[in-house]
């Protein structure tokens, strides 16, 4: 092999390397934007209510929640989702011992739940269809003093 046929490999193998690395930096840029990670400066020290002291969710199909925790006590469900498209809401406790549907609705409404122990808990919503729904837990009364 002369060395212009040397040269002309190594610019293909090259150019196929850098295709390759550029690939798989916009796949890593694709992935990091679906798959971000909540900013843990914006959740309180010893809860992941917000400063108004709800957590809200959105999304547009199944969704599973990450874990967060809730006191015992009560709760008002409050919902946004699509006319027509039934979606259900269950509640589940981190350990596996407590699972509850809170609903199987759609349009707009709220709804009440209590949370019989203080523990880590999550939420999966499925609606019938893709589209896009909304959900904000708000804390009702009084903190409980356990």
């Amino acid at each position: 092999m002369d060395s212009s046929g040397v040269l002309v490999a190594l610019l293909l193998i090259a150019l196929v390397g850098y295709m390759a690395y550029a690939k798989a930096q916009r796949d890593r840029r694709t992935f990091d934007n679906l798959y971000r990670p909540p900013d843990e400066r914006l959740l309180n020290e010893d809860t992941e209510f917000g400063v108004n002291g709800s957590l809200a969710f959105e999304g547009e199909a199944d969704f599973t929640t990450d874990a967060f925790d809730l006191a015992a006590g009560n709760y008002k469900l409050m919902y946004w989702f699509p006319e027509g498209v039934m979606v259900k809401v269950e509640l589940l406790s981190k350990v596996g011992s407590d699972s509850e549907i809170l609903g199987i609705k759609s349009g707009e409404g709220e709804l009440g739940f209590s949370v019989a122990a203080t523990g880590r808990y999550f939420m999966t919503i499925e609606p019938d269809e893709d589209k896009a729904w909304e959900i904000e837990i708000i804390r009702l009364g009084l903190p409980s003093r356990s």
